[in-house]
Parts: C-alpha cells; sequence; structure tokens
C-alpha cells in the first residue's frame, strides 16, 4: 500500500483558509436515494462557495440494465471525461460533500481514488459543519466551470471484484473472502427490503451498517477508535481478502473510508452490492 500522505478528511475551518486556492477544486455530492431530484434541489437553492454539482444518478452512474445493480458505474473514460469537464486537472485538490453523514460524498471519494486521483478531501461533518462553523451558503447561480481540466485516469489500488468472484468463493468453500455489508441490521437479516426486489443478504457475508463510523453528531469516530473496532469486529477474518459491499455501491465506500482513515489498508469493493447479486436466481440468497 502507498503511504498516506493527506488525511483523507479536511475540516471546515481549514476548507474556507482554502477557498482562494487555484487548484482547489469543491464538489457538491448531496443526493438522496428516495428523491432522484433531492441533489439538484438543494444544489440550485444554496451551496459551499464555489462548490461543482456531482450526481450520483446521472454523473456517476450508467443505465440500469436486467443484470446490473441500482448504481452502476459509468465506465472510466466516461468518468474521466466527467472529470476533466469539471476542470479537474492532475494536480487539483479536490474537496466533496454532501449533507447525508458523508454517505455520497465518501463514494465520490471512492471514484477519485479508483481513478487514480490521490489529492481527494471529505468535507468533515459535512454541509453541516460548515453552517455551524458560521461560514455563509452561496445562493446566486451556481457556477459553470468552463475550463478543461487535463486529469488521466491511471491505475490505482482501490480496485474492484464481481459478483462472479465472490459466487466462486462461496462455492467452492475456499474462504479466502470476507464480504462485509453495510446496510443496516433489519435488511441484512431480510426483516425488511425498501429497495430491492429480495431481502438477505450474501451468503458468509458478515454485517456492519456504515453508521458505525460515526459519532453522534454526525462526524467520524477519530482513527484509534475505528481501528479498534474494526479490529475487533474482524479477530478471525483478517488473513481474508476483505470486501465490502452495501445495497448498491455507494454506502460500503464508507466502510472502505473508515478503514483507510484507521491505517489498515485498501480494502476492495464489490459495486454491485446486493441490488445487483439479489437479480439472478443463480446466486443464492441467506437470512438469519
Amino acid at each position: 500500500m502507498s503511504t498516506q500522505t493527506l488525511s483523507p478528511l479536511i475540516s471546515a475551518d481549514t476548507l474556507y483558509q482554502k477557498l482562494n486556492d487555484a487548484k482547489l477544486i469543491i464538489l457538491d455530492a448531496r443526493f438522496n436515494l428516495m428523491n432522484e431530484n433531492y441533489g439538484d434541489e438543494v444544489y440550485a437553492q444554496n451551496r459551499i462557495p464555489q462548490a461543482l454539482r456531482v450526481d450520483l444518478g446521472i454523473d456517476l452512474c450508467t443505465d440500469i440494465t436486467p443484470d446490473t445493480g441500482r448504481h452502476p458505474l459509468k465506465s472510466r473514460e466516461n468518468l474521466e471525461a466527467l472529470m476533466q469537464d469539471l476542470g479537474v486537472n492532475h494536480d487539483s485538490h479536490i474537496v466533496v460533500y454532501d449533507d447525508n453523514g458523508g454517505m455520497f460524498a465518501i463514494h465520490l471519494w471512492w471514484v477519485l481514488h479508483w481513478l487514480g486521483h490521490e489529492k481527494v478531501q471529505v468535507l468533515e461533518g459535512g454541509l453541516q459543519a460548515w453552517q455551524k462553523a458560521g461560514y455563509e451558503l452561496e445562493i446566486t447561480a451556481p457556477q459553470v466551470n468552463q475550463m478543461q481540466g487535463d486529469f488521466v485516469a491511471k491505475m490505482s489500488e482501490f480496485s474492484t471484484v464481481t459478483a462472479d468472484d465472490i459466487l466462486e468463493d462461496i462455492i467452492s468453500n475456499q474462504g479466502k473472502l470476507c464480504v462485509v455489508d453495510a446496510r443496516g441490521a433489519a435488511r441484512y437479516h431480510g426483516d425488511v427490503e425498501p429497495l430491492d426486489p429480495v431481502a438477505g443478504h450474501i451468503p458468509n457475508a458478515i454485517n456492519r451498517p456504515f453508521e458505525l463510523n460515526l459519532k453522534e453528531d454526525g462526524t467520524f469516530k477519530d482513527p484509534e477508535m475505528l481501528k479498534t473496532e474494526w479490529m475487533a469486529f474482524l479477530d478471525g477474518y483478517c488473513h481474508q481478502t476483505i470486501i465490502h459491499q452495501c445495497g448498491s455501491g455507494v454506502s460500503a465506500c464508507h466502510n472502505i473510508f473508515a478503514m483507510y482513515y484507521a491505517g489498515l489498508g485498501i480494502q476492495k469493493l464489490y459495486p454491485g452490492s446486493w441490488s445487483e447479486w439479489c437479480k439472478s436466481p443463480t446466486r443464492p440468497v441467506a437470512k438469519e
């Protein structure tokens, strides 16, 4: 693993001090799984000064097919073009934020790392922290970037696995993979399923809801606490390759982020997650 040189989190105070930095690009990743128009609507009303809009459904994801999950990632080439359109250069300092505990901002943080851009941070506490610190929001018409960036995607240690990779491990009973499900316990156990057609979880997956990474005020627990909690949770599994999944590959990134922040390395993502897994009758489903 490469040496972690930049904290994945940035405070509202530090971001405010950097607003005049020519290399700074702020990305607004607000989204709501139950209202696809939410992000655009709130962005039109107000935003952190200079922030550009990145929408999960429109900008980061491609069309859903009978074989994909709810948020299939666009190709690396298309995402590279998106970053160029946003004015991202190879040396840009990117800060991402949302208003939902970091879930959508961190997914964008993961996408940028997956594309090989390392200088990216998540605003600690999100939009709420910015407002709590007393900083003003921009309420005039949103700006549109006019400068094309020179960003070029490159290989990264942030990587993915497929449903077939996980299925092969289950069928062979090799136990090489440890799948961590970031959904709430009720969805994991199959008691409720508000978003996908089948309830339950991937066999052998273990459950750690992503909200456990946060304190009551919506900010992250400190790295040492996260490290202690994650090591206790993964006790007996650490010899396996850790795979993170959720409903559609979004909140799973929160757990990847937490382990990275805690100094526990870079783990893999199953982007299709449960919404892809449960579409095929050939893939087993567990409830417990």
